[in-house]
């Protein structure tokens, strides 16, 4: 052996020691009812620990599956041999392609840098080393089918205890790759987001008491969800009254461009089909207080009888967290959700002779009529 080599193993000892030395410090100060769900995903990935294991973090845009998978990584990694986070997999893998990313995840598992020229495989050396390793994997927002094997390959090509997570909005991914268990990000209670909004708008100050009323109506607006409620509270920090109403009636019209752009990107992925199936559910059908039967809302969105593409849009939905199934009979659609899909009719409506939705009367309906472009 070299001495170069000597140095190598050396340096790996050194990590590894001070890995498990240093007891990892978890951040959870404004991050709200985020310890139960840390506890959950930690049971899910201490069962069974002589296996490798596939876990899925499943929920819709904005829900925290990445502030979750981050603290669970930072909590636990100091137990593994190699770890590493790859931050937003969707928009990397786009940027710099899948080989460099292959490339910097197994240099950051191995400690040393690799290189690796084939998209699919990896080379004999690194599997030989992966394959007694018990490492830590986590991939965030992953949204194409193979991505996750192109960039890992197969779980057995990873050594006893591994733990590979990943964040989707997308359950199909997770089926795909047939994931050993699922866990689904749901929405914050009331008190919940009434917590974080008050955390992050008023940090605590004199103010709280003062708008508590206005503070209710904000949250009920949000739904539960952590990302509504994080944009509305720094909006409306250090304001008064007055715009705090303003800006609450003009929500009534209006989706907050940071939410429906993050909101849009699951609309994005679907096919012309599916995004004709949501539109009309959220145009017409569904709301955060309204349960539709589901064999009854197959029946009503068919354009013939012989349209059988309803049932298999509708699963798709499912699976892009874009609508909620209960009992599998009756499926529902978060408020924030259903405003995306009218934001997305509205733009539509300003295209001439491009609309199929006309929802605001003395807008989208006026113009069509007073254009004559109206075909019923």
């Amino acid at each position: 052996m070299s001495r170069r080599d000597d140095a190598q193993v050396v340096k790996s000892i050194f990590k590894s020691v001070m890995t498990r030395l240093v007891k990892p410090f978890i951040q959870s100060k404004g991050l709200v009812g985020i310890e139960e769900k840390i506890v959950e995903v930690e049971l899910l990935i201490r069962k069974d620990p002589e296996d490798t294991t596939f876990i899925g973090i499943w929920g819709m845009a904005g829900i925290g599956k990445t502030t979750l998978a981050e603290q669970v990584f930072n909590k636990l990694r100091s137990e593994y041999e190699g770890c590493y986070f790859l931050a937003n997999e969707k928009e990397q893998s786009h940027r710099h392609g899948i080989i460099s990313l292959k490339n910097e995840m197994f240099s950051a598992l191995l400690g040393h840098a690799v290189k690796i020229d084939t998209p699919t495989s990896l080379p004999q050396e690194i599997l030989r080393r992966i394959s007694c390793m018990k490492v830590l994997i986590v991939l965030d927002d992953v949204n194409d089918l193979d991505h996750t094997e192109k960039l890992l390959g197969t779980l057995d090509n990873f050594g006893s205890g591994t733990r590979i997570i990943v964040t989707t909005r997308d359950k199909q991914v997770l089926k795909a790759n047939k994931v050993d268990k699922i866990y689904q990000v749901n929405e914050f209670s009331s008190k919940e987001a009434l917590e974080l909004f008050n955390l992050i708008a008023f940090n605590q100050s004199d103010h709280e008491m003062e708008f508590n009323e206005l503070s209710q109506r904000v949250v009920d607006y949000a739904h539960g969800i952590p990302l509504v409620v994080k944009v509305l509270a720094r909006l409306l920090c250090g304001r008064n009254r007055q715009v705090w109403e303003s800006e609450l009636h003009k929500l009534k019209k209006m989706s907050l461009t940071e939410v429906y752009d993050v909101m849009k990107l699951s609309y994005n992925g679907l096919d012309r089909k599916e995004k004709q199936i949501f539109l009309d559910l959220a145009c017409f059908f569904l709301g955060s207080h309204v349960r539709v039967n589901a064999g009854d809302l197959k029946y009503l969105l068919k354009e013939d009888e012989n349209d059988d593409t309803i049932v298999v849009g509708l699963e798709r939905l499912k699976d892009k967290a874009l609508i909620t199934s209960f009992d599998d009979n009756f499926v529902s659609m978060h408020d924030a959700l259903q405003e995306m899909a009218w934001e997305i009719v509205h733009q539509e409506s300003r295209k001439p002779g491009s609309s199929t939705w006309l929802l605001d009367p003395n807008d989208d309906v006026y113009k069509a009529l007073k254009n004559d472009k109206v075909k019923v």
